[in-house]
């Protein structure tokens, strides 16, 4: 499906064919970031919109091109800061047949090509259960794994939100099936299981549990049926995920499971105790089931511990404070949760961090004693600064009207290494003091 905006299509490769301007960006775009080789390692330019935002700096450590914004692109044309118009080419990338058959799956990688045949496709016919699907990281998710040609079975509450997932895998030329899916109901969760072990004949592969709500309110403002329906779903939906995959996985003797865990993890949020209880529970439940996995080495638990990310979870969640929510910056691309997911399952490994604020706030959490009362002070002052808004559930117990969508619309700026530092040093300083304030109290 092609972007109205930008007229690039998902999964092909556009690059600057102006010579004047050729020697400034010999990188090429793909799926919203801009690299500068085809190794795809890191992303220096990625759009917001149509705004191009490049992180290029000059020989003394400044910004090439000011707030990071080269330019702006619609029809496949890049309009610079300064003026100037620059013609955008899709590349044709074109290998052997007999070559994509010796190189096999590994073809993408060893040789750095963005190969769309199904044969060279990194996970090519892999069955893929994806909860969570309809919005945020799921639906980045689903997209990613299509573009590397699994074959998805998407999971969520929301069935027109999930036709519009599925509409948008499809054009990546995977097969894929929408299974409108509730992952507090048990019954629910063993029909997915079966629904998707009958599209992948018999199989699953990969099995994503990342369904998951919020509830934001002091503990005793927040009703006990909202505490409740978060545990179901954040920390219950995926132990009843675990369970419905699980007996096919040892079957195979094979199979991956990843989690969208949090920073909350490790980090304890105040003023979302549930939320905080469940992602806490996660981490004791994948550790235990490690445990029972000695005699299956071929069978994965991966969990992603992920910053704050920019999707409409803020927006759509419970909210028991009287006032709007918006995140803590700095606030992450969820498509990176995406490509970290994507990479677990050609390469699985038990933990995966993405955004350097999350390493920052785990750290000032271990080295500070009173960091949760000043992460407590911090969250009360940020929400009672913020505008009155009704209390809702948000969420909670069904899907809103709200429009699905990957992004919340919460980012502004790529996050500094400068301002995590800084965040990071004023966490430990500030916890050290609201430690001993405490104390003398």
């Amino acid at each position: 499906m092609m972007n109205a905006a930008t007229g690039m299509k998902p999964g092909e490769r556009y690059q600057v064919e102006n010579a004047e301007r050729e020697h400034q960006f010999q990188g090429f775009f793909l799926d919203g970031k801009y690299y500068l080789g085809p190794e795809l390692l890191t992303a220096v330019g990625w759009l917001e919109g149509q705004r191009f935002v490049y992180d290029d700096l000059d020989p003394s450590g400044e910004p090439v091109f000011p707030d990071r914004v080269a330019g702006t692109i619609e029809d496949l044309v890049l309009t610079m800061a300064d003026g100037a118009i620059l013609s955008l080419a899709r590349i044709d990338v074109v290998i052997p047949v007999a070559a994509a058959n010796e190189a096999g799956a590994e073809a993408q990688d060893e040789l750095g090509l963005d190969i769309s045949d199904d044969q060279v496709r990194r996970l090519h016919g892999k069955v893929v259960v994806i909860t969570g699907a309809s919005s945020g990281i799921g639906r980045a998710a689903a997209k990613a794994f299509g573009c590397e040609g699994a074959r998805l079975v998407l999971a969520a509450r929301d069935e027109e939100a999930l036709f519009d997932v599925l509409d948008e895998c499809t054009e990546c030329g995977t097969e894929a099936v929408a299974i409108t899916t509730d992952v507090t109901s048990s019954e629910q969760m063993l029909a997915l299981a079966k629904g998707a072990a009958e599209f992948g004949n018999g199989h699953i592969d990969i099995w994503i549990n990342n369904a998951g709500v919020g509830a934001v309110g002091s503990f005793e403002d927040t009703p006990l049926e909202a505490h409740e329906q978060v545990i179901q779903t954040d920390l219950l939906g995926y132990l009843r995920g675990t369970y419905v995959a699980w007996p096919f996985f040892k079957e195979q003797g094979s199979g991956i499971l990843i989690n969208t865990l949090s920073v909350g993890s490790w980090v304890p949020q105040p003023y979302a105790a549930a939320y905080s209880a469940s992602k806490f529970g996660l981490r004791g439940l994948t550790e235990a089931l490690r445990g029972e996995l000695t005699e299956y080495p071929d069978i994965h638990i991966c969990d992603i511990y992920p910053a704050v990310m920019d999707t409409p979870g803020f927006r759509d969640g419970g909210n028991f404070t009287d006032h709007e929510l918006a995140p803590p910056p700095p606030v992450y691309d969820p498509h990176l949760v995406a490509d970290a997911m994507v990479a677990c399952a050609i390469k699985p490994r038990a933990s995966t961090t993405v955004g350097g604020a999350a390493m920052v706030a785990r750290l000032a959490h271990f080295l500070v004693p009173g960091f949760s009362y000043m992460s407590g002070w911090l969250t009360r002052r940020a929400i009672s600064r913020n505008a009155a808004a009704d209390r809702s559930s948000g969420n909670l117990f069904a899907p809103t009207d709200f429009v699905r969508g990957v992004e919340g619309g919460w980012r502004r700026t790529k996050p500094t290494h400068r301002l995590l530092l800084t965040l990071g040093v004023a966490a430990i300083i500030g916890g050290v003091t609201a430690e001993l304030l405490r104390r003398k109290r």
